[in-house]
Formats: structure tokens, sequence, C-alpha cells
């Protein structure tokens, strides 16, 4: 059993590291996010410092594992949209987010087990 275990968390693992790798990919790909940082009238001069103090620079490779390694301390970084750190902007929004998951699960769980019951009893009909 504990072997069981022990297969499973290291799958686990292997499971995070590669939706992680995608999510990089993925957002790597869309596009630059110097440009979705400044404006169109921004010197180049600026760009280029800017895509070095986030590590733009760096092979992908190196970025992808900076990027996973950063997940795993639970540092999303800086946002891109809102220039203020990730964590801050999640923290903000979650009591919005706590709240519609308790609600959801109430509602789930008034309308679930009544039909539960209905269904077990009803068993052949």
């Amino acid at each position: 059993m504990i072997a069981f275990i022990i297969r499973r968390l290291f799958a686990s693992i292997g499971v995070l590291v590669a939706v992680g790798l995608i999510a990089f990919l993925l957002f790597r790909y869309v596009g630059d996010p110097v440009n979705q940082m400044v404006g169109i009238e921004t010197p180049e001069s600026e760009r280029v410092a800017l895509r070095q103090q986030l590590g733009l620079n760096d092979p992908t490779i190196i970025q992808a594992f900076r990027f996973l390694g950063n997940a795993a301390r639970l540092d999303f970084g800086i946002s891109y949209q809102f220039k203020q750190p990730v964590s801050e902007l999640i923290g903000a929004r979650m009591p919005a987010t706590l709240e519609l998951a308790f609600v959801a699960s109430i509602m789930s769980l008034v309308a679930g087990i009544p039909m539960g019951v209905y269904t077990a009893l009803r068993r052949k009909s």
C-alpha cells in the first residue's frame, strides 16, 4: 500500500510539471509580454531594459525552469497587465471566489441529496 501511494505521488509530481510546462508554453507563445506592458511610443531602449529585468532574454528552457521553480514556491511574479504582484491580485479576489464556491456547494447539496434519496427510493420504477 505504501509503495502504491509513493508511486502515485511521483506520478502526480510528473503531471504537475507537465501541466506547468504546458501553461508556460501557452503564455510564452501568445505574444510578447513587454508589448502588453508598455505603450506604442515606448523607446526600444526601455523595451530592452524591461525584457532584461523580466528575464525574457534568457533561453526558453531557463525561463521554463525558473517559472516552475517560482510556481513551486508560490511566487507568481508581477502581473504583466496590472503591474502588481500576482499573489496580491489573487488575495484580493479570494473572498469572492470562496463565497461563490460555498454557495455552489450548498446549492449542490440542497439539490443533490433529495434527488439521490428520490432515486434510491424508486430504484426499479
